[in-house]
């Protein structure tokens, strides 16, 4: 790694106008019914897990793995690429020129993010962005489908940024949402994307110095 700072940017609603593989992982299901059906005559049996945060990515573990059901590597592919070619404009267009004004002054951008790394790097290429950094969401094979590796949310962001050798501190920070805390404390400036009420006023609660508030979306 050079010696430039290093700025990290969310991905969905920082950089883009809508959560990418909640989309992508909800068209995959739309587009074959009996995988809707399979998760629809789950809900009476997984319901509970709804009540406790925890549990609920279960839910959402199963209907990824039944969305992906059958699916070899090469064939996610290629509906990544079905899918994003049905796509209006994705990228927030004042986030795309921030970000390549980072790089036009020789800043490392790294993007870190929770969303699926082929669906992250297929949109970046499409962009012209395919030379920028990005640590997102790996996936394993497991039973005929695919499930959760690495989730690349929150303060797991911080071992998956270092591994990659982004360590912390950080310059810059951009996002949307106060999973990031464990990011933005370790940043020297942060910025907020349109952050909802809740999420601004937890964040300037609990970190000390300014946060600039974005309106981007």
């Amino acid at each position: 790694m050079s010696n430039s700072p290093v700025v990290v940017f969310d991905f969905d609603l920082t950089l883009t106008y809508w959560d990418t593989a909640d989309r992508f992982f909800r068209w995959l299901l739309r587009r074959d019914p009996w995988r809707l059906m399979v998760v629809a005559l789950s809900l009476p049996f997984m319901a509970p897990l709804l009540l406790f945060r925890k549990t609920r990515r279960w839910l959402v573990w199963f209907a990824v793995w039944v969305a992906t059901l059958g699916r070899s590597p090469r064939a996610l592919a290629a509906l990544i690429d079905e899918h994003l070619d049905g796509l209006p404009v994705a990228f927030i267009p004042a986030a795309l020129d921030r970000l390549r004004e980072h790089l036009a002054q020789g800043h490392s951008v790294v993007i870190a993010t929770g969303c699926l790394e082929p669906l992250a790097r297929a949109l970046l290429d499409r962009s012209g962005l395919g030379e920028v950094s990005l640590v997102a969401s790996t996936m394993r094979p497991l039973l005929g489908g695919w499930v959760r590796e690495q989730h690349c949310f929150s303060a797991n962001k911080i071992p998956m940024l270092s591994a990659r050798g982004f360590a912390p501190p950080w310059a810059v920070a951009y996002t949307d949402h106060q999973a990031d805390l464990p990011v933005l404390s370790q940043s020297a400036e942060r910025f907020l994307v349109s952050p909802r009420p809740e999420c601004l006023a937890r964040i300037r609660a609990q970190l000390p110095g300014a946060t600039t508030v974005l309106a981007w979306r």
